[in-house]
């Protein structure tokens, strides 16, 4: 069998065992999304101070969608948004706060005012306004930029001790905040808020939104094992004379360091085997240090590309210590 058609047997068989690894994953990936949808689900705790800790759990796509048409939320809008940002929605989240009606009837006066100006009784008519007649009513609203929203009414009687009645309507309060986050892992906050009365929603307009995030900083992980496809080069030291050779197998990196353990900016000791061309022999391979080429390219096209050093051992007991061109899963 020639040296070519060893090649193209490897690489065939690598692609399938890589294929055949890849849908495996997909299939628990899946299994385990479901199970974790279902099951994972944080309680709603209320902390000191006032601070609600959301229930929180993972949803589906569709239930995201849902939750947030039930929530008179133009997700599509949202999106649209986040596109331009190489962003997408990663959750939403809804907060409802509610105030008690009031009713009132025969109510004390506060307190009162004297009439700075006051003015004599007309004998003839002293009631010109028919105050002791007709009951005066008010109706109460709040206004903001966009909107009017009812409070309730309020009522006074002239001819009784306790003139006044009043009525405040009760309240839900609802502010529904949609999450974006791009692939350096920022987030992008959208928030909407309204004033339910009579069961009828009161979109507001939202003077001001801030949300304060920190900067990740980079970090080691000293247990992050990622899977990598390698191909590299180098020379067999100990050959008679020293000799290059290219290689191409897979390893596992067991630590990392960067800002996220998806994508780390260093991938740390990874230990593999493989196959060299030249020599026609398995070896072992470590690759100490590796940097993540993958954040330089535009676009994140290959986010997860590393290059460095690697030191290889073959089945001959030859050396070869060159660089290699590895990619993460």
């Amino acid at each position: 069998m020639s040296w070519s058609t060893k090649l193209v047997l490897f690489i065939f068989a690598l692609l399938l065992l890589c294929a055949g690894t890849f849908i495996v994953y997909k299939q628990i990936e899946i299994s385990a999304r479901q199970e974790a949808i279902e099951k994972q689900v944080v309680a709603q705790k209320e902390l000191a101070d006032n601070i609600m800790r959301s229930m929180s759990q993972y949803a589906s796509k569709q239930d995201i969608e849902k939750f947030a048409k039930e929530g008179n939320i133009n997700l599509e809008a949202i999106k649209k948004d986040l596109d331009l940002l190489n962003a997408g929605v990663t959750a939403i989240n809804q907060v409802l706060v509610s105030s008690k009606g009031q009713r009132v009837t025969g109510g004390s006066s506060s307190g009162t005012t004297a009439n700075p100006n006051p003015t004599p009784i007309d004998p003839k008519n002293p009631d010109p306004y028919d105050y002791h007649k007709n009951r005066q009513l008010l109706q109460l609203s709040e206004e903001f930029d966009n909107i009017q929203v009812p409070i309730g009414n309020v009522g006074f009687s002239a001819w009784q001790e306790k003139p006044w009645d009043y009525t405040i309507l009760p309240r839900q309060y609802k502010l529904t905040t949609v999450i974006g986050t791009d692939e350096e892992q920022r987030h992008y906050v959208y928030n909407k808020f309204a004033v339910n009365v009579n069961n009828k929603d009161y979109d507001i307009k939202i003077a001001q939104s801030k949300t304060l995030e920190e900067y990740p900083s980079a970090k080691f992980s000293f247990w992050n094992p990622k899977l990598h496809i390698n191909v590299g080069g180098g020379l067999q030291l100990n050959s008679a004379p020293p000799r290059g050779d290219g290689s191409a197998g897979v390893a596992l990196a067991l630590m990392s360091y960067g800002r996220y353990k998806t994508s780390p900016d260093l991938s740390l000791f990874q230990i593999g085997v493989g196959y060299q061309f030249d020599s026609q022999r398995p070896y072992l391979s470590l690759n100490p240090i590796n940097y993540n080429i993958g954040k330089l390219l535009p676009g994140n096209i290959a986010n997860n590309t590393y290059i460095g050093p690697t030191v290889q051992l073959n089945t001959a007991g030859n050396v070869l210590v060159g660089a290699g061109l590895s990619i993460g899963f």
